[in-house]
């Protein structure tokens, strides 16, 4: 028999109040185990462990002490069986508040905190949506494409000038080394090396985020200019095709198929963007504030590293914002985020969707097999990294994906 009983007092889309009301029995027993817990842990002259009489516990240490006592044990066992019982999911540190308490019982105690909505999906399969249509591959893509091809086969050559420009490379001694340098206008170092000569010993001071300047003092030994190839027949020979058409046909292919998954993977977000936008999905303010504030700290700590791109305040500066303003956005993000993972959540599921651990590692083998890698390495990697359970909600969010786009009744969008 179930001597205390659990019920929700109180109750909206976010937030819940659970009631726990523990009968006289249960209370008398929770006392009772206070008093021999202290009476078996106390080392008192005179007395052996476990047998001091509770009159003498009471006068050494005061009868509130075990009422307390007591209290702390009820809440923390029948708070998790309320939880268990009435099927709650707290996301939020449960505040608890006592209703009332008598030693001779009842003890009533509520506690508040907040839960995640509950999602009644919308009709999911079939959803109709215009999407753009597919974009064709451009000439400029192409040809920077080429360029790339060009850059990757490109020579050095003694330069005919003697004078450093950027973009040359320099080779540089300093006592018994020798290496070579790129220079580089928008580098801070190697572009003090510009309009130099060769034979010229040129002084640098090379600023370091911590410690002192470095000073170095370097001969210049050599100049060379890198030589770009033609883009011809012979240049795409070298890239292991018959001729330059066959080459600009497979560079035309290999960037409408990256164009084509692209585009394939934002109409899949925008269906389930599409599921969200459909259901009043709200969520507790303060686990998106504590979320937020996380999220921040983060970036911030991110941007306090040394080899950091810039500061907070530049970063702010230049996004002309505030402190403030930023954490908004980042509320904002973290709502659309968790609305997303709710409704990917019951759409697992609604469908039933599952991987297994031996399923999962034929899914890894396949997939280090295509990129050429041996797949025991592969997995053992992930979970060394401790990134399998991550590789895992991965494959299982990519077949919810699948079967929204794969049902899905798709237009395209008309001018």
């Amino acid at each position: 028999m179930n001597n205390t009983q659990y019920e929700i007092k109180d109750r909206s889309a976010t937030d819940v109040t659970v009631q726990v009301t523990a009968n006289a029995a249960t209370v008398k027993n929770a006392i009772d185990t206070a008093y021999r817990r202290y009476s078996k842990e106390a080392q008192i002259p005179g007395f052996r462990k476990g047998r001091v009489p509770r009159a003498y516990l009471d006068s050494r240490f005061g009868t509130d002490l075990f009422v307390e006592e007591a209290q702390k044990d009820l809440e923390e066992e029948h708070l998790q069986k309320a939880l268990a019982e009435l099927n709650l999911r707290p996301v939020t540190t449960p505040e608890v508040e006592h209703v009332s308490f008598d030693a001779e019982g009842p003890f009533v105690f509520t506690a508040s905190f907040s839960v995640l909505p509950d999602v009644e999906l919308p009709e999911y399969r079939g959803m109709e949506m215009a999407v753009k249509p597919l974009e064709e591959v451009t000439e400029d893509e192409v040809n920077g494409t080429l360029e790339e091809i060009r850059r990757r086969f490109a020579t050095l050559a003694p330069k005919e000038s003697e004078t450093i420009d950027s973009g040359d490379i320099v080779h540089v001694k300093e006592g018994d080394q020798e290496w070579d340098m790129r220079v580089d206008t928008e580098n801070p170092v190697t572009g003090k090396m510009i309009g130099h000569k060769t034979g010229d010993t040129v002084e640098l001071d090379i600023e370091r985020d911590e410690g002192d300047p470095l000073h170095a003092t370097l001969e210049v030994l050599q100049i060379s200019q890198v030589v770009l190839p033609e883009i011809d027949d012979d240049l795409a020979k070298d890239a292991g095709f018959d001729s330059l058409d066959a080459m600009k046909v497979d560079i035309n292919e290999k960037i409408a198929s990256s164009k084509s998954e692209r585009r394939v993977q934002k109409i899949k977000g925008d269906l389930l963007d599409n599921i969200v936008s459909q259901l009043d999905l709200p969520l507790p303010e303060k686990m998106v504030e504590e979320i937020a504030a996380e999220d921040l700290e983060q970036f911030k700590k991110n941007l306090e590293d040394p080899h950091a791109p810039m500061t907070l305040e530049e970063y702010l500066k230049e996004r002309e914002k505030s402190e403030d303003e930023l954490l908004a956005e980042y509320r904002e993000h973290v709502t659309k985020r968790l609305q997303r993972e709710l409704v990917m959540a019951k759409l697992i599921e609604a469908e039933g969707i599952s991987i297994s651990d031996e399923e999962l590692e034929e899914i890894a083998t396949e997939e280090a097999k295509t990129s050429g890698e041996d797949p025991i390495r592969f997995i053992a990697r992930l979970k060394a990294n401790e990134q399998w359970g991550a590789y895992h909600t991965e494959k299982i969010n990519t077949r919810v994906f699948d079967l929204l786009y794969d049902n899905a009744k798709l237009s395209e969008e008309t001018e």
